[in-house]
């Protein structure tokens, strides 16, 4: 009967089986309409959350996980919402600026 280690041979196939590192960053092209649609998933989907957490009894392993994926749901529609907010910056309408600080003393 031959044994193996379970644990070095999952090791071995996670490091064989690893993705290649991208030498350069994907950019997506995203729009106002995609950012409203993801803020609309992650309202209904904070709002699942909550209806979870009231049920599930206080103090619990559960009700502490569901209330820091609340917290970071919320943190997550915040900057969506500032980014819906903030206009684009028109890179060719901005004044070229000639003037530099003065050197530091």
């Amino acid at each position: 009967m031959l044994l193996t280690n379970s644990a070095f041979e999952q090791s071995s196939v996670t490091r064989t089986s690893a993705a290649p590192q991208m030498s350069a960053q994907q950019t997506l092209d995203v729009t106002a309409d995609d950012v409203r649609t993801m803020i609309q998933y992650l309202r209904k989907a904070k709002a699942r959350a909550v209806e979870i957490r009231d049920r599930s009894p206080a103090g619990s392993y559960m009700e502490s996980v569901l209330a820091r994926t609340i917290d970071s749901i919320t943190l997550e529609l915040s900057q969506l919402d500032y980014l819906l907010a903030r206009k684009p910056v028109d890179a060719d309408a901005l004044p070229n600026q000639q003037r530099r600080m003065r050197p530091a003393i």
